[in-house]
C-alpha cells in the first residue's frame, strides 16, 4: 500500500532534525543556535517525549565540536556499574573486568555528553559526576593516569530539579554546574499548531499513508500526554492498521487512536486564548462572519446556516465590519 499526499508540505527545519512552524519553538531555536557556540552546560527541562534529546543533538550539531556526541540514560545505570561505565576501567581492575575499556568520559572528549534524565542519578553518583565537571580529570578504575576530559555537557529530566534540590534528592552545587543555560522544551499541546505538520512528517517518512484535512484536525485537538513520541507512535500504528492510503478522521476514531469525543469548542477556545492579539472576542467574531460568507460565495442565508445563526446576524456584523474595512483602506491610500 502506498499513498502520497496530494499537497507538497515543507519540511522546513528550525534546528537540525528539528521539524517546526511554531513562534515559540523559533524563539527557541535562535536561543539554542546562539548558546550551541559557547561550551557551557545546558540543561533541558521538558515533559517526558518532547524531543530534549533532539534538541540535545541539535546543540552539538551547531557546536561544531569535533568529538561525537554520547547519549546516556541515567535512569537506566545499574548502581554497581556507575564507575566503570563512566570513567572505564582497566583489564583485570576487578572481577571479570577481562578487557580494558574506556568509559563514556573518554568518548565525549572533544565531542558532547549528554546525561539524560539526570534527576534518577543516586547523590553517590551525583558527588562523583561533580568532582570530575570540577577538575575535568578523572581516572580509569585500576589506572594510576589522569585524563582530562574536554567534553561539554548537556543533562536533561522530566523531573523539577529546583524542587529536587529543596528535598535534599538532588545535590545543589551539580544543580548550579549543570544548568548555566535552562531550556525549557514546550510539550506538544503549547505547540497545538506543529501537530499536522509533524503527523504529515512522520507519515511521509513512511510512504505508506496520508492524512486528509478532517483527520488532521482531529490529531491537532485531541490529548497527546505523551507528546511527540506518543504521536510518532500513533502514525505508526496507523501505518499498520489503516485500510486505505488515506487516513481519515473516521478511520483513527474507529481504531480507537485518538478520543471518542473531542471537546471542540475547549480546544478551540484554548487556540484563541494563545493568539497574540488585543480583542480576541471580535477578532475571532469577525473572521468567523467574513469566512462563512467567502466559503458562500456571499450568500448571507447560507453564511448564517454555516454559523448557526439568523440571517439578520450576518448582516449587521458585516455592516459593522465593511465600514470599518473601507476606512481602513482609505487611511492607507
Amino acid at each position: 500500500m502506498n499513498a502520497v499526499n496530494n499537497v507538497t508540505v515543507r519540511f522546513s527545519e528550525v534546528l537540525p532534525g528539528v521539524i517546526s512552524h511554531n513562534r515559540g519553538m523559533k524563539k527557541l531555536a535562535e536561543y539554542v543556535s546562539k548558546i550551541a557556540l559557547s561550551d557551557a552546560a545546558v540543561f533541558l527541562h521538558g515533559e517526558t517525549g518532547t524531543g530534549k534529546d533532539l534538541i540535545a543533538n541539535a546543540i552539538h550539531q551547531l557546536s561544531g565540536r569535533l568529538g561525537r556526541i554520547v547519549s546516556v540514560n541515567c535512569g537506566a545505570i545499574p548502581e554497581n556499574l556507575f564507575e566503570s561505565l563512566f570513567f572505564g576501567h582497566e583489564k583485570g581492575a576487578f572481577t571479570g573486568a577481562d578487557k580494558k575499556q574506556q568509559g563514556f568520559f573518554y568518548q565525549a572528549n572533544f565531542g558532547t555528553l549528554f546525561l539524560d534524565e539526570i534527576a534518577e542519578l543516586p547523590l553517590i553518583h551525583q558527588a562523583k559526576l561533580l568532582r570530575v565537571l570540577e577538575s575535568r580529570q578523572f581516572s580509569r578504575i585500576g589506572s594510576s593516569e589522569t585524563q582530562e576530559f574536554t567534553g561539554r555537557i548537556i543533562s536533561a529530566s522530566h523531573a523539577n530539579l529546583a524542587q529536587h534540590v529543596t528535598q535534599r534528592l538532588f545535590r545543589e552545587d551539580l544543580w548550579y554546574r549543570i544548568n548555566l543555560f535552562e531550556i525549557t522544551v514546550p510539550a506538544l499541546h503549547q505547540r497545538r499548531d506543529d501537530i499536522p505538520l509533524l503527523a504529515q512528517y512522520f507519515a511521509h517518512n513512511t510512504q505508506r499513508i496520508c492524512f486528509s484535512a478532517c483527520a488532521l484536525k482531529l490529531l491537532q485537538f485531541s490529548d497527546w500526554p505523551g507528546n511527540i513520541r506518543q504521536l510518532k507512535n500513533t502514525v505508526d500504528k496507523l501505518t499498520v492498521l489503516a485500510d486505505a492510503g488515506e487516513v481519515t478522521a473516521d478511520c483513527i476514531q474507529q481504531l480507537a487512536i485518538c478520543d471518542d469525543h473531542v471537546d471542540w469548542a475547549v480546544r478551540v477556545a484554548q487556540e484563541i486564548i494563545d493568539m497574540p492579539v488585543n480583542n480576541k472576542l471580535q477578532t475571532i467574531h469577525d473572521a468567523l462572519i467574513e469566512q462563512a460568507v467567502e466559503r458562500s460565495n456571499g450568500n448571507k442565508t447560507e453564511a448564517a446556516r454555516l454559523l448557526g445563526v439568523h440571517r439578520k446576524v450576518v448582516e449587521r456584523r458585516l455592516a459593522q465590519i465593511r465600514p470599518r474595512s473601507t476606512s481602513h483602506q482609505e487611511a492607507t491610500l
